[in-house]
């Protein structure tokens, strides 16, 4: 009589003595090649001829007896010996056959419905899965699937069958780690590294009881998962209704193998996609334009930010590579060419360069162009990488800066300028006016007998140049402050009153035409050429009337000063002598206009300025 134990015993099988699938494919092939039709016939006729001289040798000696003894005999003896041979010989191996070719078949169109499954579900859907095909192929109610950390110490339970979760566990979390220290007898499999049978589980000595909501167990069977000659995963079933067999093992330990493969598959393809993803992601969503050309010059990859750029998506480059030059700007498309020839020098480094490219709605975009060659594991050139940075906003703001700072040096000129013409004024007029009085002042302070006639005309003479340097003053104040051509007329006609004013002299002013625009620096220059011939006519003419006559033409501003003094003779003209003509010119000259002097002795002079509005 067997024991308790035997009755519930608990075998330990290796690993090494469990084939898989491709293995029994390979006996089945074995076994169907051995018993083939023709084999079978064979040992039907030699089984029969075999049995027919056993039972000729028995009828021989018992030929005394009757003859259909004698047949019975003979039958009897054939029926002992051909039925074994045939059961053993034939029979059996067609029947082991068949259930073996059922049994792979299952498995084979289990394994095919996991990997449909894998295609489309998550890595505990798949597991848990799995399971259920095991409780099917076993006859079993329960399942589950650990994963074993690298340390072979801690378990983490994966996840449960359907079943199992719906109508036996009720355990409330799935994702719990502990150590295989704790773990009760499936955990044998992982101490002994062998898939362990428990047929009778509840006359386990050894066993450690089960936590509170877990599905009761009957018996069991659990396969170790092993890679690199270490644990990496267990799979279990139970609760069959009848005892587990050797076949049964088989089929779990088969499709546990390859679900873990397939596992590693799923998680190898997920991490590949999500790393594709990720870094699809990362290159489609740069603001930057990134290109990838082949050795050939063709497009292996154009980021999406080439349409928010140049108006084109990813596709109409791909399908034309040659849209990358015709986009460019029609004065950049040779220097554009000549560079894009780069890509078939795997030579060339990294070069940065600068370029426009027109839009399809035909606005014009400045490309900071950088690439560099592209090299791959075994050093095979693959081509060119591109980015393309849209600079527009720069290059305008570096246009507006290059246009401030222009402005502003020329505004430091116009100044500078401003300040030499108001220093020279001033050295020339004021300047000589206030030497002039210094040095009457100097004169009357060291003459104590000088007479009261005498000090008179000296105080008017002074009164007079300090009339004139506050006139001058005024009226180079009154230039400065205004910007309108409309006040020329004002500042001129002014300056006439101021003249009149110190002097016998009568001013006739005139205006012809509608005032146009003038620079300030126009209006400047062309008062101090007026200034300075009505100081000469007062100074030297010895005239009485004046004639100012300030003409708008359609392309220049004409001023016309005459008098009716002594005049001179323009062409006879002493060195040293009517410096003032000279400065007039000068002025007249820098703003790209001129100066006409019509005089003649005895016959008064006039001055004719003609300048150009800009």
């Amino acid at each position: 009589m067997r024991s308790k134990n035997d009755r519930s015993r608990s075998s330990g099988k290796d690993l090494s003595m469990i084939s898989n699938v491709s293995q029994r494919d390979v006996d089945l092939k074995k076994i169907q090649g051995k018993y083939s039709p023709i084999s079978l016939l064979l040992i039907t006729i030699v089984g029969i001829a075999v049995a027919e001289v056993i039972a000729m040798i028995v009828v021989y000696f018992q030929r005394h007896i009757p003859y259909y003894q004698q047949v019975i005999i003979d039958t009897a003896v054939m029926a002992v010996i051909i039925f074994p041979i045939l059961y053993f010989l034939s029979f059996r191996p067609i029947l082991q056959y068949v259930q073996q070719r059922y049994q792979v078949e299952q498995v084979l169109t289990s394994r095919l419905r996991i990997i449909q499954y894998a295609n489309t579900h998550s890595l505990d859907e798949i597991l848990q899965f799995t399971l259920d095909e095991l409780e099917s192929l076993t006859g079993s109610t329960a399942g589950y699937f650990h994963f074993i950390e690298a340390d072979q110490k801690n378990i983490r339970l994966q996840t449960w069958s359907t079943n199992t979760l719906q109508n036996m566990c009720r355990v409330n979390s799935l994702e719990r780690h502990y150590s295989g220290d704790d773990a009760g007898v499936w955990a044998d499999c992982i101490r002994q590294r062998k898939v362990v049978v428990h047929n009778d589980y509840a006359s386990l000595p050894n066993r450690k009881g089960l936590p509170e909501g877990h599905a009761p167990i009957v018996r069991e069977v659990a396969v170790p998962v092993m890679r690199d000659e270490k644990i990496v995963a267990v799979l279990g079933v139970g609760n069959k209704p009848v005892n587990y067999t050797e076949r049964d093992v088989e089929i779990v330990f088969t499709l546990a193998d390859f679900t873990w493969d397939t596992i590693r598959q799923k998680q190898t393809a997920d991490s590949q996609r999500e790393s594709e993803e990720k870094f699809r992601n990362l290159v489609d969503w740069t603001y930057d334009w990134e290109l990838w050309l082949d050795p050939a010059g063709k497009i292996v990859y154009s980021s999406p930010s080439c349409e928010r750029i140049t108006g084109y998506r990813p596709d109409e480059f791909t399908a034309a590579p040659d849209l990358l030059i015709r986009c460019a700007h029609p004065d950049d498309q040779i220097f554009y060419e000549k560079h894009h020839q780069l890509v078939h020098d795997e030579t060339a480094g990294v070069e940065k360069v600068e370029y426009r490219v027109i839009a399809r709605n035909g606005e014009e975009h400045w490309i900071e162009h950088v690439c560099r060659p592209v090299f791959g594991s075994d050093e095979r050139y693959l081509g060119r990488r591109i980015s393309n940075r849209d600079v527009t906003q720069r290059k305008q703001a570096e246009k507006e800066l290059e246009e401030r700072n222009q402005k502003e040096k020329n505004l430091t000129q116009t100044i500078h300028a401003m300040q030499l013409d108001i220093a020279r004024d001033l050295h020339d007029t004021i300047g000589q006016n206030i030497g002039f009085l210094r040095m009457k002042l100097e004169h009357l302070t060291g003459n104590k007998a000088i007479k009261k006639t005498d000090m008179q005309a000296q105080l008017q003479t002074m009164t007079e140049a300090a009339n004139e340097s506050y006139d001058l003053i005024r009226g180079t104040l009154a230039v400065l402050q205004t910007s309108d051509s409309h006040d020329l007329f004002r500042i001129f006609s002014h300056y006439a009153e101021q003249v009149e004013e110190r002097s016998a002299i009568r001013v006739a002013f005139s205006v012809e035409g509608q005032p146009k625009s003038l620079s300030p620096k126009r209006m400047r220059q062309l008062f101090y050429i007026y200034r300075e011939a009505l100081t000469n006519i007062e100074k030297h003419a010895h005239a009485d009337k004046i004639s100012i006559k300030i003409g708008w033409q359609e392309n220049h501003l004409s001023l016309e000063v005459s008098d009716n003094g002594k005049g001179f003779d323009p062409s006879n003209v002493q060195y040293g002598s009517h410096y003032g003509l000279k400065f007039m010119r000068e002025r007249a000259e820098l703003l790209n206009g001129s100066l006409n002097v019509h005089s003649a002795v005895g016959s008064g002079a006039k001055f004719v300025v003609r300048i150009p509005y800009e």
